[in-house]
């Protein structure tokens, strides 16, 4: 499945001159005739190893169909299609190939491996070709916008809260706190001793002399 319509995948398979860039087994592609809706191409490739040409007849039907026929070549049949279905907005992409080989050098077996490399390399590459150009949509949940507004609003409001503060309330919050209490000094020792000497001498001078001879 092709994440992409059907009017977008066409062009890329009918861009026949293109197929040696999405394909493993043709090097070259020449057109040799063109004309409405069909087109001759001379490909020019290896199948497992042994150098080959094809001479194909293609017919397009945009934008759900290509179909391909050998006329001549190194193979003794090679055709094929190309179906484009449309499945709710995407492509689904199939691709059909028949082939007698009728190479003596390679097996039956070395043979169906070729051509299921063909197919696959094939679709994988018009995969890859096709939704390369897609736009990246990057979806966020619908919480998401809602609560980015109200937290900044939040943290708005929390900012205002503290850098704004009025005059009045300012004053009144600093009266509302009591004055700290002073504490009393503490005495010297040095001025209670002379307190006390001061005391020692008035008693002296207050008791009466002894009586003279």
């Amino acid at each position: 499945m092709i994440r992409a319509l059907a009017q977008k995948v066409f062009p890329i398979v009918g861009h026949l001159e293109g197929q040696p860039r999405v394909t493993g087994l043709w090097l070259s592609a020449d057109v040799l005739d063109r004309r409405p809706g069909q087109l001759t191409v001379h490909y020019r490739g290896y199948f497992a190893g042994v150098p080959l040409e094809s001479v194909q007849r293609v017919t397009l039907q945009p934008p759900h169909r290509v179909e391909f026929r050998q006329t001549r070549g190194g193979l003794r049949a090679l055709q094929g299609l190309y179906s484009l279905q449309p499945v709710e907005g995407e492509t689904e992409l199939t691709m059909t190939v028949e082939a007698d080989i009728g190479i003596p050098l390679i097996p039956d077996a070395a043979a169906a491996r070729v051509l299921r490399g063909y197919v696959e390399r094939t679709l994988d590459k018009i995969k890859l070709t096709a939704e390369r150009e897609l736009p990246r949509v990057v979806r966020r949940p619908k919480e998401e916008p809602a609560a980015q507004p109200a937290d900044a609003a939040a943290a708005a409001a929390a900012e205002e809260a503290v850098v704004r503060v009025e005059p009045a309330e300012a004053e009144a919050a600093l009266s509302a706190v009591p004055p700290p209490v002073p504490e009393a000094p503490a005495l010297v020792p040095t001025e209670r001793k002379r307190r006390r000497r001061r005391r020692r001498g008035r008693r002296r001078t207050s008791s009466p002399s002894p009586p003279s001879d």
